[in-house]
């Protein structure tokens, strides 16, 4: 519960994030911020290579975590290297090529903490999430509204996002590290290639999933305007809060989940059916809420200038919904070692996103949008249902066993 306490304050805490820069410094900024993850977004959860989903559950190779953080390690160095020549290579002015630069530092720590985190994760020791998720959240709002309030400059913003992540990184994380450096000395270009095989199909997942969810940000981008894809962005953040809860959840289970599918199918089966279930009556009550009072919690938290988007709530409600079904589903997958399955839907999904995207966003703008977002959301539910309906039939287990 703490870790789920925890990642509740940390999603309030990017929430506040968002609503600082679109009260305090415009629309144009918070477009901006949102451009700015978009890029990043699908080279962070490639860089990643899914490893929270893959070092709890992977039973091929008898690998220490070590071995994971240092191709981690790599990948993220390169993710760095990449993010660099992107915002010089973009067309943007050299204020926001050096915010995008620094926006990329803050994440490349991020990334670093993650595998620490994935590694408590697959040792059970959630507490240590939810202190460090505690300990960020109140370093970073604390630095990150007093650069708004004071200067009003997104840039000073994002300095204050990596001055708070690498602060916590150093002092905090990197002590509830299982990394060994000696190791570390023997990672060698066998490791990093069976460890490359064995993520590659879960880190495209990754990628594709990130590129379906920003094709509608590049497309309102391009097409309509900063300030246009500031709106987007910053209404859809209600469903940031949700993904997080949910994923913070899942990943705490996880790991048990995968050592009762081991032992039973039967007994996974039915904890996650009532998972699933849980997820399914918040949600239903969520929707109603929106339905209800969308508008008016919309302008409240955000302020007048988005009066009369009544409609994009509703629609953002039934994303929500498919997203939070969407990812359980995943993390069944994952434990029965489906990625290839899922690398296939995503593979449609991207292909679909693509098209939808130019046929709904340009002449329908936010609408589009979210019209994208929800039916391609709902393609990839239709097809892991479909799988894990296969599976119980044909009863296999994680790794395919039968």
């Amino acid at each position: 519960m703490l870790n789920v306490f925890a990642t509740l304050l940390f999603s309030m805490n990017q929430w506040l994030q968002v609503i600082l820069i679109t009260r305090m410094i415009g629309l144009y900024e918070v477009g901006l911020f949102s451009y700015f993850l978009a890029i990043a977004a699908p080279l962070v959860l490639f860089s990643r290579f899914s490893f929270s989903d893959l070092v709890p559950t992977q039973r091929r190779y008898a690998y220490g975590y070590t071995m994971f953080a240092r191709f981690r390690n790599i990948l993220n160095h390169l993710f760095l290297l990449t993010m660099v020549g992107l915002a010089v290579c973009l067309e943007l002015t050299l204020y926001e090529t050096v915010c995008l630069i620094l926006f990329s530092l803050f994440k490349y720590y991020e990334t670093k903490e993650d595998f620490i985190y994935t590694e408590n994760i697959a040792e059970s020791n959630i507490a240590f999430l939810g202190y460090s998720k505690i300990l960020k959240s109140v370093l970073t709002i604390t630095l990150f509204a007093s650069a708004v309030l004071l200067t009003g400059s997104l840039l000073v913003a994002i300095i204050s996002l990596a001055v708070a992540q690498i602060t916590v990184y150093y002092l905090y994380d990197r002590r509830h590290t299982y990394y060994d450096n000696h190791q570390a000395s023997l990672f060698s270009r066998l490791h990093f290639r069976n460890i490359f095989w064995l993520g590659l199909g879960l880190s495209l997942v990754g990628l594709l999933s990130s590129l379906n969810t920003n094709i509608p940000r590049y497309i309102l981008e391009h097409y309509h305007s900063v300030e246009v894809l500031g709106i987007y962005a910053t209404i859809m953040y209600f469903s940031a809060i949700a993904f997080n809860i949910v994923i913070t959840i899942n990943q705490s289970l996880i790991a048990d989940f995968a050592n009762a599918a081991a032992r039973s199918r039967e007994a996974f089966w039915r904890s996650f059916s009532r998972l699933l279930g849980l997820y399914l009556a918040i949600l239903v009550i969520g929707n109603i809420i929106l339905i209800l009072y969308g508008n008016d919690i919309l302008v409240f938290v955000y302020g007048a200038q988005f009066e009369g988007y009544q409609r994009e709530m509703l629609l953002l409600g039934l994303f929500i919904s498919l997203i939070i079904v969407e990812k359980t589903l995943e993390m069944a997958l994952n434990i029965f070692n489906f990625y290839n399955i899922q690398l296939v839907l995503q593979g449609f999904n991207f292909i679909f996103s693509v098209l939808l995207s130019v046929l709904l966003i340009i002449p329908f703008g936010i609408t589009g949008a979210f019209t994208v977002a929800i039916l391609s959301a709902l393609l990839v539910v239709f097809g892991q249902v479909a799988a894990l309906l296969y599976a119980r039939k044909h009863r296999i287990g994680p790794g395919g066993a039968q």
